[in-house]
């Protein structure tokens, strides 16, 4: 199977994406995209007639609705014999106003959940604004990185669609899975914004970190409690991720076996098991090229791995 050409796929012209932005800025025509997609049946898809479309949008005049559906024709909407349907883009339109980015900016006060701080085994309080999740100590001032306030633990984005219908404990459980899947997908290098490729940018080493463990607070060298630090950056959206080196392992099928063989089902299925990774041992063997050794350490067992500059296992070894 041969490969792509990047040079040969066509970038996006900013002069399409402004008169795409124009198109939605009517209200009438938001109303018709956000109407097909509620008569959307995944499962089926029916087109809508004129008729139909006209009553429930609610247009007087005809002559009106076809003008706004002939503007949003052949991007987000196809018309076909039997009436209207949504095209990919125009869903993608109805989700993102459905999922309440950038439009609705809800707040939920803080509320304990039923974990411990990973830095001092402490209280946490879950809460949110601003469109992020917060996970606040309510026991230690844990400031791992410079960017954020003291005694905030984890900061994530999350959209306000999935707060809906559900309990702060049960976001807290979403909010876990959705942030998983999206780290997972960034170590893979493919954006969780766009599907764009998102490869390693930097991996970042302290020349003098000093990070005070026994306060949990960040060096300030580097601005954070890590010591390594891995950058990725989208090539299409510019989208960027930063996360420790640590995280790395915690995927590899030897990380896995050899927690388990120690009576530890190891996945970070649970934000107590972040904790192990602040016992994991980090080692700059070289920097060009980069070799980056993590030891994991078991009772009377270590596991080594050592990874290269794409942060990919290139020797391993199991012993005591």
């Amino acid at each position: 199977m041969s490969s792509l050409d990047p040079s040969n796929i066509e970038r996006s012209d900013p002069a399409t994406a402004n008169e795409a932005f124009k198109l939605l800025s009517d209200e009438t025509r938001l109303e018709v995209l956000c109407t097909l997609w509620e008569v959307h049946d995944p499962a089926e898809e029916v087109p809508v007639r004129f008729a139909e479309l006209r009553e429930r949008v609610n247009v007087d005049d005809p002559g009106r609705l076809n003008y706004h559906l002939n503007k949003l024709g052949d991007t987000f909407v196809r018309r076909t014999e039997d009436g209207y349907v949504l095209m990919d883009a125009g869903k993608r339109i109805v989700r993102m106003v459905l999922s309440g980015t950038a439009i609705d900016d809800p707040e939920i006060e803080p509320v304990a959940v039923d974990i411990s701080c990973w830095y001092c085994g402490g209280q946490p309080e879950w809460s949110y604004r601003e469109g992020w999740r917060y996970l606040e100590c309510t026991n230690c001032d844990a400031r791992c990185v410079e960017s954020f306030p003291p005694g905030v633990i984890s900061k994530t984005e999350f959209p306000p669609s999935g707060l809906r219908g559900r309990t702060p404990i049960e976001i807290n459980e979403a909010d876990r899975i959705w942030g998983a899947h999206r780290r997972a997908s960034v170590m893979d290098s493919v954006c969780p914004e766009c599907a764009g490729e998102m490869p390693i940018t930097s991996v970042d080493t302290c020349a003098d970190h000093q990070p005070d463990w026994d306060e949990y607070q960040y060096c300030e060298n580097c601005g954070s409690i890590f010591w390594m630090l891995v950058t990725h950056v989208c090539e299409r959206c510019k989208y960027r991720w930063r996360m420790p080196t640590l995280f790395y392992p915690s995927r590899h099928p030897a990380v896995v076996a050899f927690f388990y063989d120690h009576g530890i089902e190891f996945d970070l299925a649970t934000y107590e098991q972040r904790m192990h990774l602040l016992g994991f041992e980090e080692e700059l063997l070289s920097e060009d090229p980069l070799r980056i050794r993590i030891s994991i350490r078991l009772e009377d067992e270590m596991l080594g791995l050592t990874f290269d500059e794409r942060m990919e296992v290139v020797d391993m070894n199991r012993g005591g």
